[in-house]
């Protein structure tokens, strides 16, 4: 069921008039019948007061009284006015006077209610929004159906309609719309079908605004003006966002001087100025000026939609002006209130290829960019939040209500933590000796060190570690990596135990002193998990560079992974250097560079010199065999470390029906062209792709959209958009129903 809007009407014409106030009886009456989830409450001028702006009547005390129309009139009449409520049933929230008057038996239970006000347009919208009924909040103030336009800076500046708009957003902290009927040739009155076509336009208007309101550019207000005339066709009418036509105006007035006969002491009459503004003269301003503007639209018989700040500034951007408003009914059970909020930085490199493709498979669906999800749990149906981490509401995602979306599950650190990661791939490959996994993970270690003096004791503790760093005729070399760290830092490659000793040595002295001696630093106090993994001394050589492979594995719901075939090789930035403990040292930054190959830590003026980045399809030193097999390989360790991480470790790591996640997963190739599983990023790091390869994240986010954020919230007008585009890089590698925890 739809659920119901709180909405104030105000306006600047006043209450239901054949002279002055034509368009707030049509409008009410539609909506009475044809909008059921809007809970109208009415509060107008008692008169007309248009061209006041927004303006109060200092020190004045107003006073509200009541009346009460028929909702299928056609004509103005109404009971009242009634110092108070009549009815049974007010939306006011004074006690209603239902004593027997004669006058308020004849009002029908039905009837609509009207709050009149002896003040201005203004002040309505702030005693509507605060004072008379008993809505805390509502949910948008209609200024109007004014009658005319309020198109161009000087109608708009003066107008009450949008005055009372604004003093609604200020007093009444709630989104506002300034609606005008804009009449053609002085034919102010038309038939009852053309009102009632005007009133479904400005309906659909104002509710498409309110599944899309901008909260990018902090539109308080729109100012929309829907053209009015006889025989007005609702499939004709387009919406358009404009500016306001920026002119300026003549006086609105003429003086002259009263004549005056009888004055003895021969002062002359009054000096009097007569209201005379040249509606002709501000009309061809418009039409002669430049560029799109509002004024000009509404003369081709379009809706034009303007969005302001209450401080009279037009809040889009000159690029969206001219755009069409597609018409959405709140009704409409195919078209819900749905929003994909984005919440990362604006400049952030996926930004562009995260909008392009949701714009693409999803035209229909309003984008917000906002800085927290909190503000829309409320406002919308079903919401798909993209954010970092901390910024994903954990307890609404894990909920099970499925109405919000994120690009992240809550538990996953089976897989992201190194030190978990092991813990997994050695719990399952226990269970699964014939796994790829068991080649695939480079023998590893867990432990925990608070400071350099307690490494003995975390030895002892990893007695097999100890073992085998202590064996004579041991040969191997071993990477030493923080458990929580990202971009390298902390990592180093050592042989003996006091070459570990003299790493923690140095990272404690880094952290006493505050000496950034090296780029990848860490501090141990803070990270006291880590893992020692056996160091891989004969990687694959491109140029005599070493390089790790990055892949992009896509998790979705409970529990479908996908690798995404278009992967990337990053090159260290120094040429390899066999390991040997005469020519390395293991506290040289220069020693470690050729062994590390994250592009954040290379040198710029190195970078320059290399290709530090490129996309492993057009390697051409590596045959199409070897890059199938390769990819075969990372395949298979993709389906088994996501199925070790359901089965081994289940606890950390949760996939939920209701998000989604884009792992970047690194590995490297032996000479033999064996794969090797390094390590598991949740949010990696996107922008390392640089601008040459952005094309690769454009039609990953293109792909991800596809198959992961267009299928919450498709619908069948979409289907045909999604239908005729072929999914050509992602590779299914385990697709399973999990929900057993």
């Amino acid at each position: 069921m739809t659920k119901p809007l709180n909405i104030l009407i105000t306006n600047d014409d006043g209450p239901l008039d054949n002279n002055v106030s034509q368009y707030i009886r049509p409008f009410v009456q539609y909506i009475t019948k044809h909008r059921p989830n809007w809970n109208l409450v009415i509060v107008v001028p008692n008169i007309q007061r248009s061209w006041i702006g927004k303006a109060h009547f200092a020190d004045k005390e107003l006073t509200a009284t009541f009346i009460y129309s028929d909702p299928n009139s056609t004509d103005n009449k109404f009971l009242g006015p009634f110092n108070r409520p009549q009815v049974g049933n007010s939306k006011f929230k004074f006690k209603p006077n239902i004593s027997g008057s004669k006058d308020s038996e004849k009002i029908p239970q039905n009837s609509i209610e009207w709050c009149l006000l002896d003040g201005t347009p203004a002040s309505c919208a702030d005693i509507g929004c605060n004072h008379v009924s008993n809505i805390e909040h509502f949910d948008l103030v209609i200024s109007g159906p004014n009658v005319g336009r309020n198109t161009s800076r000087p109608y708009a500046t003066s107008s009450g309609t949008v005055g009372a708009a604004f003093e609604a957003c200020i007093t009444g902290n709630t989104r506002a719309i300034a609606l005008s009927w804009a009449y053609y040739n002085t034919q102010i009155t038309v038939d009852e079908e053309s009102f009632e076509t005007v009133s479904r336009l400005s309906c659909d208007v104002i509710e498409s605004l309110l599944k899309s309101w901008d909260y990018e550019n902090k539109v308080d207000v729109y100012s929309v003006n829907v053209p009015l005339y006889p025989g007005i066709r609702y499939e004709d009418t387009k919406a358009v966002f404009a500016p306001l036509a920026q002119n300026s105006w003549t006086s609105v007035f003429t003086n002259y001087e009263e004549e005056d006969d009888n004055d003895e002491n021969d002062n002359g009459g009054a000096i009097k100025f007569k209201w005379d503004p040249d509606y002709t003269f501000s009309r061809n301003t418009v039409l002669n000026s430049e560029g799109i503007n509002d004024g000009k639209l509404v003369e081709s018989k379009m809706c034009t939609i303007t969005p302001l700040r209450a401080s009279f500034h037009v809040s889009l951007n000159d690029e969206h002006f001219g755009k069409e408003l597609i018409y959405h009914s709140l009704l409409d059970t195919t078209s819900s209130s749905d929003v994909a909020v984005l919440t990362i930085n604006p400049k952030e490199y996926i930004a562009e290829p995260l909008t392009v493709s949701i714009k693409k498979y999803l035209p229909t669906l309003p984008i917000i960019k906002a800085e927290s999800i909190e503000p829309f749990f409320d406002k919308f149906t079903r919401i798909f939040q993209y954010g970092e981490y901390e910024q994903i509401d954990a307890s609404k995602l894990h909920s099970g209500v499925l109405h919000y979306f994120a690009n992240t599950f809550i538990y996953r650190k089976a897989l992201i933590r190194k030190q978990y990661l092991t813990q997994t791939i050695n719990t399952f490959t226990a269970k699964n000796p014939t796994s790829i996994l068991k080649t695939a993970y480079m023998e590893s270690f867990n432990i925990d060190v608070d400071y350099a003096e307690f490494l003995d004791d975390a030895l002892d503790e990893a007695w097999e570690l100890r073992q085998e760093l202590e064996d004579p005729k041991n040969n191997k070399w071993w990477i030493l990596k923080p458990s929580m760290s990202d971009k390298a830092q902390g990592i180093r490659v050592f042989k003996t135990v006091r070459d570990l000793q003299a790493i923690f040595d140095s990272f404690d002295e880094e952290e006493i002193e505050g000496e950034n001696t090296s780029e990848n630093k860490i501090i141990t106090s803070q990270l006291r998990h880590f893992i020692v993994q056996e160091y891989l001394q004969a990687p694959l050589l491109l140029n005599n560079r070493k390089f790790h492979i990055r892949c992009y594995i896509i998790a979705k719901g409970c529990l479908k992974v996908m690798v995404y075939e278009r992967m990337l090789a990053l090159f260290a930035s120094t040429e390899f250097k066999n390991l040997s403990v005469d020519n390395y040292n293991v506290l040289s930054a220069e020693d470690l560079s050729c062994h590390l190959t994250n592009t954040c830590l290379q040198e710029t003026d190195k970078v320059k010199e290399i290709d530090p980045v490129r996309e492993f399809d057009t390697l051409d030193e590596i045959s199409a065999e070897n890059k199938e097999n390769i990819k075969q390989q990372i395949r298979e360790i993709a389906h088994d470390t996501f199925l070790a991480a359901v089965n081994a470790n289940r606890l950390n790591f949760q996939p939920l029906e209701n998000a989604f996640e884009i792992y970047g997963v690194d590995f490297l190739v032996d000479r033999d062209y064996k794969v090797k599983l390094l390590e598991v990023n949740a949010y990696p790091d996107f922008k390392q792709t640089g601008d040459a390869l952005k094309n690769l994240i454009f039609e990953l986010f293109d792909n991800v959209t596809q198959t992961c954020i267009a299928p919450i919230f498709q619908k069948k007008e979409d289907e045909d958009i999604v239908g005729d585009i072929k999914l050509n890089n992602f590779t299914t590698v385990l697709d399973e129903s999990i929900h057993d925890w």
